[in-house]
């Protein structure tokens, strides 16, 4: 791996770790909002420094992309893969097919990629096949989207309430709401002002 590559996912590592105190509370209002959507053991895809997965009942797993993220989460004692969805084509082969969640959550990865419908629908199908009947779908507003030169595509309610969407997969749109308040236009001025949008499974 290149060293510029190393030093970016230590920095990218620091910034989510070396939080004020101020923000550090803040932060934890949007992990307990995310954390009401899930129930079980879930799948935290794109887990981060694993502030979410921490908060998660066990049997509970992370997958990361960044290197240095991923041994800091297992510095932790947290269950987290290191995971390059490109390479494996958004299959979660990385997780064993005896592997069950209840719930598997998306948090602030569908902004990054260049075709998120697709991925997402691939994605959708691999947590069926690991027994996902709830699937928890978190991306910034307007002002969040503008503020980080690694998002590359806006996702808007239009997008994530495409009937199309997920029907393949067997999920369905349960709700969408808007974080810290339930006011889209707020996300248009206010950088962490976010939509988590949830979809469920019937058995």
């Amino acid at each position: 791996m290149r060293v510029g590559v190393v030093d970016f996912d230590e920095r990218y590592t620091s910034y989510q770790t070396d939080r004020a105190p101020l923000r550090k509370l803040v932060r934890k209002l949007y992990l307990r909002s995310a954390q009401s959507l899930l129930r079980g053991p879930t799948l935290d895809f794109g887990c981060g420094v694993g502030e979410l997965l921490g908060r998660l009942p066990g049997g509970s797993r992370g997958l990361e992309y960044n290197v240095a993220t991923v041994a800091y989460c297992r510095s932790l004692g947290l269950a987290v893969d290191h995971y390059d969805g490109f390479a494996d084509d958004w299959q979660l082969r990385v997780v064993p097919d005896s592997a069950r969640f209840e719930s598997m959550v998306v948090s602030h990865v569908l902004e990054h990629l260049e075709a998120p419908a697709e991925i997402f629908g691939k994605l959708a199908r691999a947590a069926r096949r690991l027994g996902v009947q709830r699937l928890l779908v978190i991306v910034p507003g307007k002002a969040g989207f503008r503020s980080d030169p690694t998002h590359l595509t806006f996702i808007d309610n239009g997008f994530l309430s495409r009937p199309e969407l997920l029907t393949e997969a067997g999920f369905r749109l349960e709700m969408s709401r808007y974080f810290p308040l339930d006011q889209r236009w707020l996300g248009d001025w206010l950088t962490h002002h976010e939509m988590q949008t949830l979809y469920v499974r019937d058995i």
